[in-house]
């Protein structure tokens, strides 16, 4: 039995989902062992599923039909355990066997970010989404995203005319019609900048309860999920969860606080479940892409409530400048001002200098 047909069989098989999947290999040492009846796993599987996986002539036939399929609609697979199947994702738990794509790609020894948000961003989200994907472009990393209306169709958008790569993890199989099918145009451009991806069989349609089987796909092929505008609910807060549990870098980027589309971004970070995104410095850092005097620091478009604009523009225009100083050119209270003061140094947008001095960072 080859390796293909091995996880079809377990794909089809019912009550076997990812991580039951994963777990059979780590104990058999390969899919197709698992069908080997003189295979010795390192730990055997329960009685019941002892039982499910003796079903597994039964769907033996369908799992030849899948692949004869497969070949016919052009798409391509990547199967767990091979040279190009992704390292990130390979270390998932939940990491699917048998990866189905389309398009161009060359996909090993590659760098990953996935870019998700709201399916409704502001102009403020629109700017930081592609000011952060032309800062990366150096670098070359395969932009991974979701295909949904907003910031996951602007990041695909953008990576393309930065001349990246970039993957769609779509919702539904590929043979299916794509979701949403006002993005068929970007899709098609794709296959020849990138590739779409998903791991859902042969026939199955979008329903909305897809969409956590997707995202799971974002965060896991990615070194680091970035998050630009999402509301206190949301799939983007479901691919960073995912992320965390995969133990990959999450950002978010700031807004507003009277921005609801940013109520997302500032709960990720205030529960440390995010690093505060401002530069592409510290982003760079972090995944270790940045070589020592190659890059300079390039801010992000920050959105501040007026009373912080106001006072980092004098900082800007003023240069070092003493509280008591800005107090009388705001005509403020001093408590006032140092309370904004306060704000913008959290975001990291102010330092602190000896003798009650501030400076715009």
């Amino acid at each position: 039995m080859d390796r293909l047909i091995a996880c079809l069989i377990l794909r089809l098989l019912p009550g076997i989902g990812p991580i039951t999947a994963q777990k059979l290999v780590h104990a058999y040492g390969s899919p197709e062992a698992i069908f080997d009846p003189q295979a010795k796993p390192i730990e055997a599987p329960s009685p019941h599923l002892t039982a499910i996986l003796k079903q597994a002539g039964h769907v033996h036939k369908r799992a030849k039909q899948i692949k004869n399929e497969i070949a016919d609609a052009a798409i391509n697979c990547l199967v767990w355990g091979t040279p190009s199947y992704p390292i990130a994702l390979a270390s998932c738990p939940d990491a699917p066997l048998i990866l189905f794509y389309k398009g161009n790609f060359k996909w090993e020894n590659r760098k990953w970010i996935a870019i998700v948000g709201t399916r409704n961003p502001t102009r403020y989200g629109r700017d930081n989404c592609e000011a952060l994907i032309n800062a990366l472009t150096p670098y070359n990393p395969v932009i991974v995203s979701g295909m949904a209306y907003g910031i996951d169709i602007l990041a695909h958008k953008t990576a393309m005319e930065s001349g990246l790569d970039t993957v769609a993890c779509l919702p539904h199989a590929l043979e299916m019609r794509l979701y949403p099918a006002a993005h068929e145009n970007t899709a098609n451009k794709m296959l020849q900048h990138g590739a779409l991806v998903s791991d859902f069989l042969a026939e199955q349609g979008f329903e909305k309860g897809n969409f956590v089987q997707r995202n799971r796909l974002i965060a896991g092929l990615s070194q680091a999920t970035i998050v630009i505008e999402s509301g206190r609910k949301g799939g983007s807060l479901i691919t960073a969860q995912f992320a965390q549990q995969y133990d990959r870098d999450v950002f978010a980027i700031p807004g507003s606080i009277q921005s609801e589309k940013s109520q997302g971004c500032h709960t990720l970070i205030q529960q440390n479940r995010a690093i505060l995104l401002d530069s592409t410095e510290i982003l760079l850092a972090s995944l270790g892409w940045a070589k020592k005097g190659q890059v300079k620091q390039r801010q992000l478009p920050l959105e501040l409530p007026a009373n912080e604009q106001q006072v980092y523009e004098l900082l800007l225009q003023q240069g070092r400048t003493s509280l008591d100083t800005l107090t009388q050119k705001l005509n403020w209270r001093i408590a006032e001002t140092a309370v904004v003061l306060m704000q913008l140094e959290m975001k990291k947008l102010v330092r602190p200098l000896p003798a009650k001095y501030f400076e715009a960072v």
